[in-house]
């Protein structure tokens, strides 16, 4: 028996009923007799009722509210912190997307607190929705930070230029001017191949965003449908995989930050 249950059954009005009986009569007849045999019995009936079967149903029933509560903060917090981090010309073209990850998470959470009793076995699928719809936004934020901010090189510039000096490399035979293009050449070629690199992780983030997307919308359309199965362990997968990619962009920022 934990002690917050311990807590809430000792608060209940049934066994503070109990208690204010007890005190009431020693008050009235002037014997602190009356309110000893109140306070036992208001502790004997908290402990049974903390142990009994329904009160027990009725914590949890308290517990998983509060945990999805507290999900769907987090998700408005982040939703907050977006809003202030990333600059207007950013959300104004993720708007809609945006939009639509967060009304899904937040018409599945509306329809769980309309129904809860219902909804028992979605609890789990409603909690994973609220924690994948922060992830995306967290995602968004770091895809920001990392691969839009520092206004990543244009490859296909990069790739002219090198053209352009090879092309002049061909053409002269003056040492010290063939000594430059190749070292210009050389440093253009290191630019590229980090730019490449950027847009291949750029666009990975980009399609982990777009199955979370997709994801979050398969789940507003089928979630509380009756007949559509298995919705669960796909968000589960992507879920993982979105708390993965959260974490490791993280720690990419951090130490981008410490070389800064």
């Amino acid at each position: 028996m934990g002690f917050k249950r311990m807590l809430a059954a000792a608060s209940d009005w049934r066994t503070l009923a109990v208690l204010g009986a007890g005190i009431a009569i020693s008050a009235v007849v002037s014997n602190p007799f009356p309110g000893i045999i109140g306070l036992g019995a208001y502790l004997w009936l908290a402990q049974r009722l903390a142990s009994s079967p329904q009160f027990e149903q009725a914590a949890e029933k308290i517990r998983i509210a509060r945990q999805l509560a507290e999900r769907h903060q987090e998700m408005e917090r982040t939703v907050k912190e977006l809003s202030r981090e990333l600059p207007a010309t950013m959300l104004r073209g993720w708007e809609a997307r945006i939009r639509e990850v967060l009304n899904a998470a937040r018409l599945l959470y509306k329809e769980w607190q309309t129904r809860p009793e219902e909804h028992a076995d979605k609890t789990a699928v409603i909690e994973e929705a609220l924690q994948l719809a922060t992830h995306y936004l967290r995602i968004l934020r770091a895809y920001y930070t990392l691969y839009v901010a520092p206004k990543p090189p244009d490859v296909r510039v990069v790739r002219e230029r090198i053209a352009r000096n090879q092309q002049r490399l061909a053409a002269t035979t003056d040492m010290e001017a063939r000594r430059t293009l190749n070292g210009a050449i050389e440093m253009d070629q290191q630019v590229l191949q980090q730019g490449i690199s950027q847009e291949v992780e750029r666009e990975r983030y980009l399609a982990k965003l777009a199955n979370i997307e997709s994801t979050m919308d398969l789940l507003r359309r089928q979630v509380f449908d009756p007949t559509k199965t298995g919705e669960g362990q796909r968000l589960h997968d992507v879920l993982l995989e979105a708390v993965a990619m959260d974490q490791a962009l993280q720690e990419v920022q951090q130490r981008t930050r410490v070389k800064a």
